[in-house]
């Protein structure tokens, strides 16, 4: 075994295509963001509100991702895309009932900061103890799950099916190989080593075109999402501007093949 850089590397022009245009999707996102934060949103209650944020987050989602890809760290990009995957689950569970589930997602926040506080404790920080976690103690309130809703985001994906179920199967086909992407584990080491023309085994090191057009693809396709139900629930968003700049991205996606996932 040896130590090679990529042979995939710089990106070509049919990559760096694909990434002006994940860009102008970027932009298109961003500039719905505006056009969410406003004092309609405010009014219309705290689903809307809670749908904006997960567009900012969409569409620093996407730029996070453009940025590893045209580095050269595509497959280091998994844990992003699958972020973006999560952020669907969330918010598609949240959308079954939005007005409770709203406020139980704004509480996390009083659960998730009194389990801070409790681990700064145990790590002896010094950190006073401030009138808010009182005042959270005080209610009785404990230490939160993982997640705001108490269940995990394939159970969230699992228990939205009757309203989308193409979210829920995309989510069952694609969580657990960006799972794998994401993490050290053996399924990955697929993404590092590669065969030299003369049969040996390398292992890349350095920048890579790897899963650079399969990595925007699916994040597209994601944030695209997450801008749908955010504008389901009240947020106010121009979708036919980001389906758009999708179009032209899906457009560029088509012209070329990526090497089959492992």
């Amino acid at each position: 075994m040896s130590l090679e850089r990529s042979p995939g590397w710089p990106l070509g022009p049919d990559e760096e295509h694909l990434l002006s245009a994940a860009e102008v999707l970027a932009s298109t996102i961003e500039s719905q963001v505006a056009v969410a934060n406003q004092p309609e949103d405010e009014a219309a209650g705290d689903a809307a509100l809670i749908g904006a944020f997960h567009i900012a987050r969409a569409g620093r989602c996407v730029r996070a991702t453009i940025a590893l890809a045209r580095a050269g760290y595509a497959v280091e990009s998994a844990a992003v895309v699958r972020t973006l995957l999560e952020d669907a689950a969330s918010l598609r569970y949240l959308s079954l009932k939005p007005t409770s589930r709203a406020r139980k997602w704004l509480r996390f926040d009083e659960t998730r900061s009194l389990e801070y506080w409790r681990l700064s404790e145990q790590l002896e920080l010094g950190i006073p103890k401030s009138e808010r976690i009182e005042e959270i103690e005080a209610r009785g309130m404990r230490g939160s799950p993982v997640w705001w809703s108490g269940k995990s985001p394939s159970a969230m994906a699992r228990e939205s099916r009757s309203r989308d179920d193409d979210l829920t199967r995309t989510f069952r086909a694609l969580y657990p190989w960006l799972s794998d992407v994401a993490h050290a584990n053996v399924k990955t080491t697929v993404n590092y080593y590669f065969t030299a023309a003369d049969g040996s085994l390398v292992l890349r090191v350095g920048p890579s075109d790897h899963l650079v057009r399969l990595m925007v693809t699916i994040m597209a396709d994601l944030a695209v999402k997450v801008c749908e139900i955010a504008h389901e629930i009240g947020a106010r968003t121009d979708l036919a501007e980001i389906k758009r700049a999708h179009a032209l991205l899906t457009s560029l996606t088509a012209a070329g093949a990526e090497p089959e996932a492992e």
